[in-house]
């Protein structure tokens, strides 16, 4: 779990953020992080008519809302849950709604140059989060079992299929699992 000093220099390092009126979120996020979590995108905007604070770690995307006086309202969606993001902005603030398949997160009143780095980093980090998944299915050091191709190469159809892998992503795969 790392200290709020080093949650406060994972958002100095940051080149765009948006934190207004969040200083109680930012100083809860050490109580929630985890060990070996790190921040690669924030931003603040409004849900309903509260202030929140939206993290993209390495892990998750967090959404945290500490109140006023008392009370948290905070929600998660693990990386590999993420549907879709997107955004849109006019002149200087814009929305994020990101989609889990099932209900749309929407966050109103963020700063419009924030928006683009923030999707585009969460992408990131779910694009990365998946490939590190998938390696560890198909390929980790813990396997033991002798590998059945066949049924590799129908995973890996799948999870093409299914939005996971892109074309580039399943050819090197594919070449991976003939070749060795």
């Amino acid at each position: 779990m790392p200290t709020l000093e080093e949650v406060h220099r994972q958002i100095k390092s940051l080149n765009h953020k948006y934190i207004f009126y969040t200083k109680k979120e930012i100083k809860y996020l050490p109580n929630i992080m985890i060990e070996g979590e790190r921040i690669r995108a924030i931003t603040s905007g409004f849900s309903g008519s509260r202030t929140v604070l939206a993290v993209c770690t390495n892990r998750r995307l967090l959404f945290l809302d500490k109140g006023m006086f008392f009370g948290l309202r905070q929600w998660q969606l693990g990386l590999d849950r993420i549907q879709s993001i997107d955004g849109n902005y006019l002149l200087v603030f814009g929305n994020i709604r990101v989609w889990d398949g099932a209900s749309p997160i929407n966050m109103n009143l963020v700063l419009a140059s924030t928006i683009d780095p923030f999707i585009k980093e969460t992408r990131s980090a779910i694009d990365e989060f998946r490939r590190i998944s998938f390696q560890e299915t198909i390929g980790g050091p813990q396997r033991a079992a002798p590998v059945d191709i066949a049924s590799q190469l129908e995973r890996l159809a799948a999870l093409k299929e299914s939005g996971h892998l892109t074309e580039a992503e399943f050819q090197a795969q594919k070449a991976k699992l003939l070749a060795g």
